[in-house]
């Protein structure tokens, strides 16, 4: 479950220098184009294995939904482990890789 943040590498700004990479959740898969949504800490999944990764809630869900027998961590809060839920149960697994 240990994935890389975005694997791109950083832009050189007009000066030359370059540009710091917009950060993104650990819950983020290197490949997935789409944006955080919300505090990128604002839940932690748990895999069979008992590894935890933090991420916002749309990241969340998007890996929730290509990992079997993971979920989401007791602590979380009810609304948002919910929301997670819901949003992963309507994405097929690695929905980045087909265009959603």
């Amino acid at each position: 479950m240990n994935q890389p943040l975005d694997a791109s590498p950083p832009r050189p700004s007009d000066d030359g220098t370059a540009a710091p990479a917009p950060r993104r959740c650990a819950a983020a898969a290197a490949k997935d184009p789409t944006p955080c949504e919300g505090p990128r800490e604002a839940a932690t999944l748990v895999d069979r294995q008992g590894r935890e990764v933090a991420g916002c809630v749309h990241h969340c869900a998007r890996l929730l939904a290509g990992l079997e027998g993971a979920r989401v961590h007791p602590f979380v809060p009810t609304s948002q482990a919910l929301e997670i839920y819901s949003r992963a149960r309507e994405l097929p697994p690695f929905a980045w890789e087909i265009g959603r």
